[in-house]
């Protein structure tokens, strides 16, 4: 028999005021004035009689892949198992700092970012210390869409469950909630916040259990409160969100089997993905192309001569080797519950995709690196994008080829197979 053991931790991570916060634009000046709500790293540690596995989940909206394998490093060291049963992926907060260097998306507070290992060491650490006997379930709950598909303007593309892991200690239980929606529902305000993501959170810490939040595929996903308005929304919006998702959370303790005899596993890969990488004659045209496409933000121009010169300076290298390697695709097996993650803004069709093989998958996105869009082969044929075709330009880049869908199919069902 496997005796599934079960620890939480958590680390406050909100950042000081002043710090640039992250998302919704270009050079939009929004130092941080105001505390929302607390930003937290969360940490859980599960282990059977062979295997321990650790999740991480960040109030902040990326990291590069190099800084996670970092703090992956760290983490695995300090558990005594293999980085591939380290999870570490962000909750995607606009209302959170600058984390990772992206042109334009707000400047670094360095100090801040070199204290994040420590930080989420200690929730780690917090986590394996109080581990004690649990029994683990697993349902799926259909929620209220909190999220619309933004491209599509409707409801047509969306995953409307709520995919629930519960790990039932004796006094207490430890929530893992997986649900896909932008965390953006403040908009482009000064406050931080964790969004609904920390709003679902804190909900269920108000019964005395414990939760953290996996967000899911929903790199075209944003909140129903878009469709009212895009700005505007206040701290009751995402409050709602976090009730609604709670609720269905502990209405699912109701119809989950139970079990303390369950396996552990995991598996890791390091894949390339393929970059459009167009010939330099087409420079001219494509740096029009994306000038007008964000010619709301008025310092965008400064965004796309910076990323004009590095294609250029590099384009006979992109031309070798049209591919962006060492990416990251994990993959976490927690009893009849999997777990796939992926390292940047995945789209909602993607993971609509896995789970037509996988029905009980648990799609992590911006998980163990923020690699930027990764849109389904169908976007790319809509002209000028946002995601394909603009969004690249912010990470200093070729965007990725259509094939990419596939890629990322292949080896996420790769992966899954091996657990």
């Amino acid at each position: 028999m496997s005796q599934l053991r079960a620890g939480y931790g958590e680390k406050t991570i909100t950042p000081p005021l002043g710090t640039d916060l992250t998302g919704f634009g270009f050079y939009l000046d929004r130092r941080a004035r105001a505390v929302r709500d607390e930003l937290k790293a969360r940490a859980l540690f599960l282990r059977d009689s062979e295997t321990s596995l650790l999740l991480l989940s960040l109030d902040l909206l990326g990291l590069t892949v190099a800084f996670s394998d970092r703090i992956r490093r760290l983490a695995a060291r300090q558990h005594g198992t293999p980085v591939k049963n380290v999870l570490l992926a962000c909750t995607h907060t606009h209302s959170g700092p600058a984390a990772q260097p992206l042109a334009g998306l707000g400047k670094m507070n360095f100090s801040y970012v070199r204290k994040l290992p420590e930080a989420v060491l200690e929730a780690a650490a917090m986590a394996a210390s109080t581990a004690e006997e649990a029994e683990f379930g697993f349902h799926i709950e259909a929620v209220e869409p909190i999220g619309y598909n933004r491209r599509r303007g409707d409801f047509s593309e969306i995953d409307p469950w709520l995919r629930v892991g519960m790990f039932r200690q004796k006094k207490k239980t430890i929530f893992l909630l997986n649900y896909a929606c932008h965390a953006v529902t403040l908009g482009p305000t000064k406050d931080i916040s964790a969004d609904w993501p920390g709003a679902a959170a804190t909900e269920i810490e108000k019964t005395g259990n414990r939760s953290l939040v996996l967000q899911g595929f929903c790199g075209d996903i944003d909140p129903v409160t878009y469709l009212n308005r895009r700005l505007g929304a206040t701290k009751e919006d995402y409050d709602l969100c976090g009730r609604i998702l709670a609720e269905r959370a502990r209405k699912s303790m109701r119809y989950a089997a139970f079990s303390k005899d369950i396996r552990l596993g995991a598996a890791e890969e390091r894949i390339r993905l393929p970059l459009n990488v167009f010939p330099k004659k087409d420079l001219d045209r494509e740096t029009a192309t994306a000038k007008e496409a964000n010619k709301e933000f008025p310092r965008a121009a400064e965004i796309i001569r910076a990323w004009r010169k590095r294609v250029e300076k590099h384009h006979a290298t992109f031309l070798r080797s049209p591919w962006m390697k060492n990416v990251p695709v994990q993959a976490l097996g927690i009893g009849g519950m999997k777990v796939l993650a992926l390292p940047g803004e995945v789209f909602c069709g993607l993971g609509l995709k896995m789970r037509a093989r996988w029905p009980s998958l648990v799609t992590a996105g911006y998980a163990n690196g923020n690699i930027g869009y990764l849109p389904t082969r169908e976007a790319f044929r809509t002209p000028n994008d946002y995601a394909c075709y603009c969004a690249p330009k912010f990470y200093a880049t070729f965007g990725f080829a259509p094939a990419v869908e596939s890629v990322l199919l292949e080896a996420g069902n790769r992966l899954l197979s091996r657990l």
